[in-house]
């Protein structure tokens, strides 16, 4: 039997707010609960643009249209559970290296070794999937396929700069997510030079794009998402 904390509200994944409860509706309706997650997993990956923030509750993301990885997955876990679906929060210890090519040079510096990442994971035919929607299609690596299908345990980040798993939760341990990213964020000007890198990212052709991904994460990576993409 699934734990009811699953499916609560929280004071981040706000699934009581009506504002979230109407998005889950209108994302949901009339859909089996396989495509409702896919349904509203694209409308977070796409409708939300990954920024570099603080953390924020679910109903400031869905306003804003914008947020962190462990923000989306707030947003992303509260639309899931107010449709009835259990969601959760997954945490992953991951390189730093991973957000080489979504930060200029100066602030990417400024990362230690390895920072947290945050997706939601959603219960599904008695099993806890991956459904990581933290890139926006144009920010992710042309030959990066990561279109969640039922069955599929999805996360964004390639394999190559996983670490570990740190654990399932119910709720955000916020102080866990932030403390690595507290230099980044400690200026507003900061977060702008991040969202203005990242919208010429998004605005580079396939051809430009490959290259300053192979440029930032090296070849070894990219022959890797090529034979992935291929399988």
């Amino acid at each position: 039997m699934i734990d009811e904390a699953y499916l609560k509200p929280t004071p981040l994944a706000q699934s009581y707010h009506p504002e979230i409860v109407e998005c889950a509706k209108k994302l949901g309706q009339g859909l089996s609960a396989e495509q409702a997650v896919k349904s509203v997993y694209l409308f977070v990956r796409d409708r939300v643009k990954w920024t570099v923030e603080r953390v924020k509750p679910a109903i400031e993301v869905l306003r804003s249209g914008k947020g962190v990885c462990f923000n989306k997955a707030s947003l992303q876990i509260a639309l899931l559970r107010a449709i009835g679906i259990p969601a959760r929060y997954r945490l992953e210890e991951i390189s730093s290296l991973a957000l080489k090519p979504y930060l200029p040079r100066e602030l990417y510096n400024l990362l230690p070794k390895t920072v947290i990442h945050a997706l939601a994971e959603v219960y599904l035919n008695g099993r806890w999937l991956g459904c990581d929607a933290t890139l926006d299609a144009p920010l992710s690596h042309p030959l990066w396929k990561r279109d969640w299908e039922p069955g599929m345990d999805l996360s964004c980040i390639p394999s190559a700069f996983k670490v570990k798993v740190l654990g399932t939760y119910p709720d955000l341990p916020s102080a866990l997510v932030s403390e690595p990213m507290r230099d980044l964020l400690s200026e507003e000007e900061s977060v702008a030079r991040v969202e203005e890198h990242l919208e010429r990212l998004r605005a580079m052709g396939p051809d430009e794009k490959l290259k300053y991904f192979t440029k930032a994460w090296g070849p070894e990576v990219i022959s890797r998402l090529i034979r992935r993409a291929m399988r």
